[in-house]
Parts: C-alpha cells; structure tokens; sequence
C-alpha cells in the first residue's frame, strides 16, 4: 500500500537506521546511553551526510505551542495492534526506530506532542460510538480496523477527509488504489498509507519455495511476472509439476508428501480478486453495486473453482492445530513440501530462520490481457485513519495526518522494506521489485467491509467448494442490495 521512493535512497536509509539502532541500544552497561536528542541529530546529520533528498509536504511554517494531539489507537494484545502511531523511546529494532525518527521530526518541528488512548482490544466501534454519542472530544483522530471505520462511518461519527484542510490523499505517501477502493458516493471517511506499516501486513501475497523451482527446473516466477506471464494457468501448470507422493503410499496427505499449494479458505475469493473484479464495484458516480455476477465475473469464478478443485496438490484447509503463530499450511510449507503458500505479508516476520529459501510474488493474474496485478487486503487487518466529529479544529489533525505521511517515506517506510526483506534469502533486488508492486496494487472490497448480505463470505465459500456460484448470488442479491442502499443512503444524509 506504499509508494515507495527509490531503493537506492531506501538502501542507505536502512544501513543509516541499523547503524543507529545498533549506536542506541548497545550501552556498555547495558541499558541505553543515546538520548533522544542526539539519536535525532545523528540521523539527520547521517541523512545529510549520504545527499539523499528528504520527502516533505507542501506545508506551512506552523507552531503548535506544545500541544498535544491525541489518536484514539485499536492498540491491544495482537498482530495489528496500532504500534505504529508513533513512540517516545527507541528500542533497537528498526521499525520502532523509525517510527522514533519520525515522532522527534514532527514533535520538533512543530512544537506539538502526540499521544495515543490504547483501546486495548481489536473491536472499536463501539466504544468509540459511545464515547462521541457522550461528547468525549478527547481524541482528535482514530486508527481502527476497516471494519470499525466503515461501521463509524456510516452511522455520521466521522469527517468525510475530503473537507478536510491540508490533507491531501492524491499526494503519493497516500496509498491512492486502496484509498479509491473505499469510497462511496464520492465520501471518503477513512484512508491508509506511508502514515502505517500494520496495514502491510494484511495484504495477501503468494510465497514460493525457490529450491523446489530449481528442483524442478521451472521458469523463475520472478521472471513470469516482468513478462506477464504469471498467469493462473501457469499456477496450475506448476502445481501439476511438483506434486508428487513422497511415502509410496499412493495417496497424498498433507502430512507426507508434496503440494503445489496449501492455501486456507479464503483462496478461492483471493484468487477471484487477483483477476481485477470485485464482489462489489463503483460505477462512473462511485455508487456501488453487486459486480461479481456479469458474465466475465461468473466465468473466472467458474473457472477457478474447476482448475483449483481438479488439482490433487493443490490442498486448502483452514487447519490450525501445528501452530499458535500460523496455520497448518505454513508449517508444512516451511519443511520445504510445498512450492506456493498464499498468505499475508505478516508472515514473513514469523518464517525468519527457516530453511526454506523463500521468494514472494502477488497472486496470478486471471490471463495474460489483465491490466496489472491485484493484491487483496481485509478489512480487519487493514487499520485506518479517520476524524471523529466531535474533533471542532479538524485543520490540526489535518495538519499533522499529512506531515506524518510524508516524513514516513524518509524513514518508516523504508524500515519496513527492511523488515520484510532482510531474511538470508530475501535480499535480493526481485523481492524488492516485487514488494514495491504488491504494496502499490492492494484492494479491498466494500462487500467484505461492509458485510453486504454477506455477500463476501458466502460467494468466496461458494468458489472454493465449486458449487452453484450464479445462483448462490442470486440467493442473496436482494438483501446484498438492500444492505448497499442501507449504506448509500446514510453517505447522502451527511451532506
């Protein structure tokens, strides 16, 4: 979901923040000597040193008198915790050094102090509602899941961003495909970009096992994407290639032998939305409406159930019984059994260490004349950022949202790439190229975020059994439509 600079800047930039890690982590008594003001200056000193150009919004001179700004932020005991709002101490690691590098740029420079209120579990909607129903202006923005946002959104609890002063959302430190995916009737009440590194996480990419593509002397992936010829049928041709029984048994089971794919329940909806088509879409005045029963729709749906359920290595299960960190289909792919693991960008931090030499790519296109690659993403990984509207100075946040996002390129984003691609065998200039075309190429649906007569789930489970898809949407089309009508109608009231 980023824009990305240029990876040269970004090379320099990571060598800078694990040299400064190092520097603030490492006293010789142990405990950290490095204050924050020297911390600060020697990254811009560094920065300046290597003549990189530092990213900055087109933004006023502006003293805040030193106060403080305020995010309500869905921090709680899990993966996609909102960490990333900002810190006041660094710690070593590389994306919480940046993300200090980048609250002593902001706070300096503008004379302001952020804060966060931890929700202290995932779910906000709630809360929040009752907090803004009660007056609460405490908090001047929020960072919640999709789901919450869009919840909050269409019940009049939060700013539409466009009314918004000094906030730019066609500025490239906004992720502007998966901001454009979430608006409705011309309203955008939330967005994510270089802002945020959880929402990286969520997005759904396919890992492969280098050593097994040797093995069988196939084209490299890598190569079939920049040809455009990383196409479903070419999948499938590598799933037919390597699956094979490894006991003799004459049967394969998950626990012996080798996969193409082992892939959770969600695959089918996941390659559905690698083909470019939605469940629900936008037509020319961004109203949405049911778009995964054309004819075009119908017949890749089809056409997926049939290829992946006419494929003996290809094994999807929902499985979690291995691991409390992944599911099933990880582990196995981690013994080096399996060549294509689709799963979310989170999990590379989790396959650190493994033997396997792992190379990542987005999901196959449908066939070789689809404009480009799309990257599915949930609404409950993805968090968010939105303004209530008990927020009366909303130019503040404003202010801040977009100063944030810009200085993110200079260090967080970067740090990111780093945390993504440091692994022994990810390191090469391919799992760059691909990370910056997976993260620029990130969707989500308003079927899923909404939940439009459940219209998401119920098709994504139709595909994947290969049952009756077109009249499984037939089945659900009028409450899909009365739910979507439901939400139109409440973006119109607000104005």
């Amino acid at each position: 979901m980023k824009h990305n600079q240029t990876m040269t800047a970004a090379a320099l930039l990571l060598t800078l923040l694990l040299s400064t890690a190092a520097t603030v982590s490492c006293g010789g008594d142990g405990t950290t000597q490095t204050t924050t003001a020297d911390t600060a200056a020697q990254t811009s000193a560094d920065i300046e040193a290597v003549g990189e150009e530092r990213v900055k919004a087109d933004l006023p001179e502006r003293d805040f008198g030193g106060e403080t700004i305020t995010f309500y932020g869905r921090i709680y005991d899990g993966v996609f915790s909102a960490t990333d709002i900002f810190t006041n101490e660094t710690d070593g690691e590389p994306i919480n050094d940046a993300l200090f590098a980048r609250t002593v740029s902001i706070e300096d420079t503008y004379n302001v102090k952020l804060a966060t209120v931890e929700s202290g579990t995932d779910f906000v909607a709630e809360p929040v509602k009752t907090l803004l129903l009660a007056g609460d202006d405490s908090f001047d923005a929020i960072v919640s899941m999709a789901y919450d946002a869009a919840s909050l959104s269409a019940e009049g609890m939060l700013w539409d961003l466009h009314d918004i002063e000094h906030l730019d959302l066609s500025q490239s430190w906004w992720s502007k495909k998966t901001n454009d995916s979430m608006t409705i009737a011309g309203r955008q009440y939330y967005a994510t970009g270089d802002i945020f590194v959880i929402d990286n996480k969520a997005t759904r990419i396919f890992y492969f096992n280098k050593d097994m593509i040797a093995e069988f002397d196939l084209d490299s992936p890598y190569a079939l994407v920049r040809d455009n010829a990383w196409t479903l049928d070419k999948f499938v041709e590598y799933n037919k290639a390597v699956g094979g029984d490894l006991n003799g048994d004459n049967v394969l089971t998950r626990t012996d032998d080798r996969y193409g794919t082992m892939a959770q329940g969600s695959f089918g909806s996941m390659l559905y939305l690698a083909s470019g088509n939605l469940f629900t879409a936008k037509d020319e005045n961004d109203m949405p409406y049911i778009s995964c029963d054309t004819d075009r729709a119908l017949s890749v749906m089809n056409s997926i159930a049939e290829r992946v359920s006419g494929v003996t290595a290809i094994s999807v299960d929902d499985t979690q019984e291995l691991s409390a960190y992944y599911p099933d289909n990880l582990v196995y792919f981690m013994e080096g059994r399996v060549l294509f693991a689709p799963e979310v960008l989170l999990q590379i931090e989790n396959m650190r260490g493994c033997d396997v030499d792992i190379g990542i790519l987005p999901p196959p296109k449908f066939d070789a004349s689809q404009d480009g690659y799309y990257c599915f993403a949930d609404g409950y990984c993805v968090n968010v950022l939105s303004v209530p509207v008990t927020n009366t100075e909303t130019d503040k946040i404003g202010f801040l949202a977009e100063a944030m996002a810009a200085e993110s390129v200079n260090e967080l984003t970067p740090a990111y790439y780093e945390l993504a691609l440091t692994d022994k065998y990810m390191r090469d200039q391919d799992s760059v190229y691909m990370l910056d075309l997976i993260l620029d190429s990130v969707v989500l649906d308003n079927a899923e975020i909404f939940s439009w007569g459940n219209l998401f789930n119920t098709v994504s489970s139709a595909i994947a059994d290969g049952g009756a898809i077109a009249s499984t949407i037939a089945s659900i089309r009028s409450a899909t439509e009365k739910d979507i009508e439901i939400t139109v109608s409440a973006y119109q009231a607000q104005g």
